[in-house]
């Protein structure tokens, strides 16, 4: 997924998942998005290779950003 592929919403979960780890419903909170876009961006961005599930709880973190390539 190139940078200029990437949605509004999409922009908002990385800008958060800078910041550091967080659950899809702290992504909700923060970003103002419904929990079915999130849960469709992160499966987007994970299947992407950006984003990762860090843990079996729910948490997931950037692992790379396509905005700094």
């Amino acid at each position: 997924m190139e940078a200029d592929e990437l949605i509004e919403s999409d922009r908002k979960i990385l800008d958060e998942l800078q910041k550091g780890r967080c659950t899809p419903a702290v992504l909700v909170d923060w970003t103002g998005l419904s929990k079915q876009t999130i849960h469709n961006r992160l499966n987007v961005l994970v299947a992407a290779g950006h984003v990762e599930k860090a843990h079996e709880s729910g948490l997931y973190e950037l692992v790379s950003d396509p905005r700094d390539d």
